[in-house]
């Protein structure tokens, strides 16, 4: 399986730190975790819990977003209402989930449309 070069590089860093730190790898990693959930909050919305979580062989970086449910939603921000957490499965297989891909170039033209 090739990693990519961000992943990578994730890793690279957090080795590299904890060399010349001399502290344990696994206490960076989740210092780069902790960073980058703090990123997303400040993107989304400081009231959003989100959580991020690097996978220590590959890289894999997953950002999650936690939700609580109940019966009638106060804040839109982290409640959702059971009816709109249950999603009824067609197939014995996952739907892929779509997203809006953002590209942070600064031409005109690598804006994604509305």
């Amino acid at each position: 399986m090739a990693v990519s070069a961000n992943r990578l590089e994730l890793l690279q860093i957090a080795d590299a730190v904890a060399r010349e730190k001399s502290i344990d790898r696994g206490i960076v990693i989740a210092a780069m975790e902790d960073a980058i959930a703090k990123a997303a909050r400040s993107r989304y919305g400081a009231e959003t819990d989100v959580h991020a979580e690097i996978e220590p062989k590959t890289g894999d970086l997953r950002l999650t977003r936690h939700m609580l449910v109940v019966e009638a939603v106060e804040n839109s921000s982290n409640q959702i209402t059971r009816a709109s957490a249950i999603r009824p499965r067609r197939s014995a297989t996952p739907s892929p989930i779509r997203c809006r891909r953002w590209n942070t170039g600064a031409s005109p033209r690598s804006r994604p449309s509305r």
